[in-house]
């Protein structure tokens, strides 16, 4: 009879043993099931399992630029991300989207980086996930026609009777919406072509178009019998511009915050900045009265 007790006893203890041996194997493992499943929309983990960076883009030259015929792909921008995955060992396949639907198309994966300089706003930063900035723009940047004389200053801009165009939900419409209170502000919804918003001084629907520095440096050298640039020696306002990811990959900002401190370190953005004519580093804030 002792021997048979003996014998369940021993059995319950192997058994207790066991279902303890399982507990602590889902202990020790479950995190990492919950951290793999966590990572599958990041740029990481689509690297990592297919060698494959996915990176839309938008044609904001000189940082994002497709020839017409070729179609091929340069620019400040799109050398960065070449540059990270060459050194990565892996493929980048490139995503055209459309500036009104980027962050949806971002948000549904169907790629996971914007390889634009995404201006860094306030409402911005709730809706992407970050990298540093890596350009800095001239923003409050005014387009005029050619023999319009009326502005010495970006204040002189706010007056009764003044119309001004600017892209809706461009950082320049803040700054206008913000900053004056006399000069009628009129968003122009842009989809593609982000210099469509100057159109409207040329046919004479608004005195004066605000945007960013490289946008009016780009329309003016295309209409340069039409229209001239003012405030760029003294902008009113700088804007820094980064890569944009999903909200939730604050992973992949800081792996391409680490990026991005190399090539700068190793002097890789400075020869990049050359090559296309840009001023990347950070600007001395001094605001035009």
């Amino acid at each position: 009879m002792s021997e048979q007790k003996n014998s369940k006893l021993i059995i319950i203890l192997v058994i207790i043993s066991l279902c303890l041996s399982l507990l602590s194997l889902y202990k020790y493992h479950s995190p990492q099931i919950v951290q793999s499943k966590s990572e599958l929309s990041g740029i990481l983990a689509r690297i990592n399992e297919t060698h494959e960076l996915h990176a839309g883009y938008g044609v904001y030259p000189p940082y994002n630029q497709e020839d017409p015929v070729s179609h091929k792909l340069s620019g400040f921008s799109i050398d960065i991300i070449e540059q990270i995955a060459k050194e990565l060992k892996c493929k980048v396949v490139w995503h055209r989207f459309n500036w009104n639907t980027m962050a949806a198309d971002l948000k549904r994966g169907e790629f996971d980086v914007i390889a634009d300089p995404i201006f860094q706003t306030i409402p911005r930063a709730r809706e992407f996930a970050f990298s540093a900035p890596y350009a800095y723009f001239a923003d409050g940047i005014a387009v005029v026609k050619i023999d319009d004389t009326r502005f010495k200053a970006f204040d002189d801009l706010d007056k009764d009777g003044i119309k001004i165009a600017v892209g809706q939900g461009w950082a320049s419409e803040t700054l206008l919406r913000t900053r004056f209170t006399k000069a009628s502000v009129d968003s122009v919804q842009t989809t593609s072509d982000l210099l469509q918003v100057f159109n409207d001084v040329v046919s004479g629907r608004a005195d004066v178009a605000v945007a960013d520095g490289a946008d009016a440096e780009r329309f003016v050298k295309e209409h340069s019998k039409e229209v001239k640039a003012l405030f760029l020696d003294a902008p009113p306002a700088f804007m820094p511009a980064g890569f944009a990811l999903r909200p939730s990959d604050r992973e992949g900002a800081e792996f391409l915050n680490v990026c991005l401190r190399n090539l700068e370190s190793t002097g890789v953005l400075e020869g990049l900045s050359k090559r296309y004519s840009i001023n990347s580093r950070k600007p001395s804030f001094s605001a035009s009265k």
